[in-house]
């Protein structure tokens, strides 16, 4: 009876978070409907050489620290061991993206991440209203997010605020801002995970130049499933040394092949865009990722595998002496609308810090 009524009160609690988060989210998301505007599109761009690889499918997923720009729940996903992933993208025309991701849980079921996306478009010529050229400028956008997510039983809530700033060089103009990311993610009865999130909840962008001006950060809704199939998981019995009865024991796969489901809606797509990914793990050494839009907004208009986000990936997981905490080396390559070949090149390097 005990157990029953803990059941019922966590259930009761879990109920009326998710209540509360929904209910917060629609509120804000329809005041920054009303108001309109949109800036920094860059934050629309997915961040991460695995999610890259797998065209955004990580809502679901987001069980390292990159995952911080997807879903902040996943941030209570790590061990103690502090996480480190770098991203650098050498785009056409000048342009790089690159960023920088921590992760680490510091008591049992509360999970830590800070992250900087940063954003750059070269070097271009800057006119007046007559076409007069006044020298060359570079645009350069970042934003640092911070977020703490906590699990209880099978669910995790997370909540990321993110600064924001954007300046051009030789001139005046710059803004800051802020935005806010809300997530939860579920263990649907161990069969497959469910996400939420909600990105940049009532964000706003403070410009200073020759007239100031507000605009609101377009809001991003991320929904997904996700499901692991291990390929050596393995399952035993033991007899327990204390009470003498058999014990099943749980052995995690080093191999496996993992499956996602997305939908993402931002502000002022007409449709949803739904995609799917996929990682291979088939030797501990290497791993394999893809990911397409399968449907979705293309310029307004709904239609199947419109390739706005496609991706392929690897992996590669040495095992060196003196380079224990190197984790992976991962590149990805997927699509680039301004690029003349249509392709972007992306590539990572992660650690672990064990202690």
């Amino acid at each position: 009876m005990l157990a029953n009524a803990n059941n019922i009160t966590n259930n009761c609690k879990i109920s009326l978070i998710i209540a509360a988060l929904l209910l917060f989210s629609s509120y804000s998301l329809h005041a920054q409907q009303i108001e309109g505007g949109f800036s920094e599109s860059y934050l629309q761009k997915n961040v991460g050489v695995r999610p890259i690889a797998m065209a955004g499918t990580y809502t679901a997923i987001s069980n390292e620290s990159m995952g911080i720009f997807y879903n902040p729940a996943g941030l209570s996903s790590y061990t103690e061991q502090a996480e480190f992933s770098t991203m650098f993208s050498a785009l056409q025309f000048g342009r790089t993206h690159s960023a920088l991701s921590w992760g680490q849980s510091f008591f049992e079921n509360v999970g830590f991440g800070a992250a900087i996306n940063s954003f750059t478009t070269g070097s271009f010529m800057s006119r007046d209203i007559k076409g007069n050229p006044l020298g060359n400028m570079t645009s350069w956008q970042y934003s640092a997010i911070a977020g703490v997510s906590y699990t209880i039983d099978y669910a995790s809530f997370g909540v990321a605020g993110k600064y924001i700033s954007h300046t051009v060089s030789n001139s005046d103009i710059k803004a800051n801002g802020y935005g806010l990311d809300l997530g939860a993610i579920f263990n649907v009865m161990d069969l497959f995970s469910f996400g939420l999130s909600v990105q940049n909840v009532s964000g706003m962008v403070f410009w200073n130049g020759e007239e100031d001006k507000t605009a609101y950060l377009p809001y991003l809704v991320r929904s997904g499933i996700a499901m692991e199939i291990g390929l050596n998981d393995e399952e035993y019995l033991s007899r327990s040394t204390v009470t003498g009865e058999l014990e099943s024991y749980y052995i995690p796969p080093t191999r496996y092949l993992l499956l996602g489901f997305d939908a993402v809606l931002n502000q002022y797509d007409n449709n949803p865009t739904f995609t799917i990914g996929a990682e291979l793990v088939a030797h501990e050494a290497i791993a394999f990722r893809g990911g397409i839009a399968i449907a979705g907004d293309n310029l307004g208009k709904f239609s199947f595998f419109p390739m706005t986000y496609w991706g392929f990936g690897v992996s590669l997981r040495p095992e060196i002496e003196y380079l224990e905490f190197l984790r992976s080396i991962d590149y990805s390559l997927a699509n680039d609308k301004l690029s003349r070949t249509g392709i972007s090149h992306h590539i990572s390097i992660n650690i672990d810090f064990k202690y």
